[in-house]
């Protein structure tokens, strides 16, 4: 299918995770509500995340991620940027903050280091190949997959 037709086109509100990176709890930045917009003609999947409290000095932040199909069920990710959004009595000089992120090779060889240990009976650890995920279900509300060490979204 082209990537004009592609099913995770679009905006994906998250509701269930058992990534602890991905979850946040009410906090002096108030309720986070957490999304994904996907544009898979452009290659790019974007996590967002907004916080309600609006004396909070961030109101929220993005993450910029490449994605390259390996095939119709895998997606093989590339972290790219972050960018902070701030509330700022300067919005056009310090409301938003880009932040590059190293290269992906590096990044792979700090999350082995870090990589939580998997059962032995599990075999190779996923993570290995890098960050990415397998699709286990899609339709026009609800998309399910599970990241290459395991994590569901």
């Amino acid at each position: 299918a082209s990537p004009s037709a592609c099913a995770l086109n679009g905006t994906w509100k998250l509701l269930f995770t058992d990534a602890a990176d991905a979850t946040f709890r009410k906090g002096k930045r108030g309720k986070a509500n957490t999304f994904q917009e996907i544009d898979a003609e452009g290659g790019w999947f974007v996590n967002c995340v907004d916080f309600e409290n609006p004396d909070s000095k961030l109101k929220g932040f993005r993450v910029f991620v490449e994605g390259d199909a390996l095939s119709p069920t895998e997606i093989q990710l590339s972290f790219r940027k972050v960018r902070l959004l701030r509330r700022s009595r300067f919005p056009k000089l310090f409301g938003q903050i880009t932040i590059p992120l190293p290269n992906p090779k590096l990044l792979r060889k700090l999350g082995k280091i870090f990589a939580r240990a998997r059962d032995k009976e599990a075999g190779v650890n996923p993570s290995r190949r890098g960050a990415g995920f397998r699709l286990l279900y899609v339709d026009g509300d609800t998309r399910i997959h599970q990241t290459f060490d395991g994590l569901f979204f």
